[in-house]
């Protein structure tokens, strides 16, 4: 059976490949650090977290992006010992290509393709050639690449319009029966998401396009899994095809979701020589399947570990010299505020992957010296906060809002003599709850922290996080969440 998503939370825009060992998925990161998050598995089941593309080693780095800038969709590919990874830095830079001969990196310092376009793809093909695809105004474009240096080797061309015209984009290209299929989504990445297809016998098309779309939940209003497209297609070695795709998941009557957009995972049947994916472009929480997938259900960061074995992200840059160990602990030397625009906060997020689960952490008050807590983070203008501040010799308890253009202190309360406090956060598919050292202190619903709701077009999702504002703060015990 598989069990979707395959990869629950903020994991977007998946692309997969396989080196002969095992299955990597690559997934989007925005304005987030580190850069492009690795997934992998040795039989499709079990994925976990392996590291990241873009990183401080070569000198990744998201200063000024905005909010859901950054890095968009990338594609992983392996070919002849060597894995490849092409993206989109939304923040100016444009459509660029980073390689490595060994999964963990080093990663090489990514080298410039296009300024245009998004969502870049790439296709090696048996004579040694590199086919280059991106979408861009009117369609998908295509090109022969040099996968070294990025130096495209002729003009982009359009190869296919698209079928709808609207918002095409996410194009992969693959092999198969003497034929190329140009696989792409349409519709715009919301409820309005689907993936459609076209074949060609000249890799630069005329495209045949499929009348109908492989994936589609547009007709499936009231299914819990929506806006399902963006997906990449693979061959296994038995010869059967699987895809890999974002799709959200609503929690309930409400058109929203606070999740963000996941990655799911499917059979491909080939029916008339088109790849179609689950049943006629329809799929479910659990599909019937000899792969039988799983994921975890809790998450836990020991302070004493290295943080970039995890799936833990920060803010645009890694700032290193935010974070030191002390003895069980972590110290935040704390800068920006999680509400400021731009900021590079001492923030460390972990992916909510459940509605119904419980986050934890602990501040020890020895070292307070400006405010910390925990928070639900969906960007800088939708987030709320649980924190602990010094005033007066008093230790105070603050649980904040901001909600766009409105940032309040929601309520608080002065806390008796303790040497820490255990912070808790429980979600369910309605909203948050917060508590310090078991008592409530606020609630928030899932609105504010879903891309329906958000003033600009938002690809993210929620997040939960540890930081500390405008001074020194020691987080002891790690962190964590359990699905309930």
């Amino acid at each position: 059976m598989i069990h979707n998503p395959i990869i629950p939370g903020f994991n977007p825009d998946p692309s997969i490949t396989f080196d002969g060992k095992q299955y990597i998925i690559a997934t989007s990161t925005f304005e987030y650090y580190p850069g492009v998050s690795l997934y992998v598995s040795s039989d499709l089941s079990k994925w976990h977290y392996k590291t990241s593309v873009l990183t401080s080693e070569n000198n990744f780095n998201l200063s000024g992006a905005r909010n859901s800038s950054g890095i968009y969709a990338a594609t992983i590919r392996y070919h002849e010992g060597r894995y490849y990874m092409v993206t989109t830095n939304k923040n100016g830079f444009g459509n660029l290509i980073s390689s490595a001969d060994d999964i963990s990196g080093p990663w090489s310092e990514p080298q410039f393709i296009h300024r245009t376009g998004i969502d870049p793809s790439l296709l090696f093909l048996e004579d040694g050639r590199c086919f280059y695809t991106q979408n861009g105004k009117g369609g998908i474009y295509g090109a022969f690449i040099d996968p070294e240096t990025g130096r495209l080797l002729d003009e982009l061309q359009l190869i296919s319009p698209g079928l709808s015209g609207y918002a095409t984009e996410a194009p992969h290209i693959y092999q198969k029966g003497g034929m190329y299929y140009l696989v792409f989504a349409e519709g715009g990445t919301e409820y309005g998401h689907h993936e459609v297809v076209g074949r060609a016998r000249n890799i630069f098309g005329p495209y045949e396009l499929r009348e109908t779309p492989v994936l589609s939940h547009v007709s499936r209003k009231g299914h819990i899994i929506q806006a399902a497209g963006h997906a990449d297609l693979i061959a296994l070695e038995d010869g059967r095809w699987i895809a890999v795709f974002l799709a959200i998941r609503v929690p309930g009557k409400a058109m929203l979701h606070n999740l963000g957009r996941e990655t799911f995972m499917a059979e491909v049947n080939w029916i008339d020589n088109w790849p179609v994916i689950g049943d006629d472009g329809n799929v479910e929480l659990e599909m019937p399947s000899d792969i039988e997938t799983g994921k975890e259900t809790s998450f836990y960061f020991n302070y004493a570990d290295d943080i970039s074995k995890y799936p833990i992200l920060r803010v645009r840059r890694e700032n290193a010299e935010n974070y030191e160990r002390i003895g069980n602990g972590l110290l935040f030397h704390g800068t920006d505020e999680i509400t400021k625009d731009l900021g590079e906060p001492a923030l460390l997020l972990v992916r909510q992957e459940e509605f119904d689960c419980i986050f934890t952490a602990e501040l020890s008050l020895d070292h307070l010296s400006g405010c910390a807590g925990v928070t639900v983070f969906y960007n800088s203008d939708y987030n709320a906060s649980l924190c602990a501040l010094k005033r007066q010799g008093d230790i105070i308890l603050q649980y904040r809002r901001k909600i766009h253009d409105l940032k309040t202190v929601v309520s608080e309360r002065k806390i008796c003599e303790c040497s820490s406090i255990r912070f808790e956060i429980h979600s369910n598919r309605e909203g948050y709850e917060f508590y310090a050292n078991g008592e409530p202190m606020g609630s928030a619903s899932i609105a504010s922290f879903s891309s329906e709701a958000t003033m600009y077009m938002t690809f993210t999702g929620t997040m939960f996080g540890v930081f500390a504002e405008n001074g020194d703060a020691v987080f002891i015990n790690g962190f964590g969440f359990k699905a309930l």
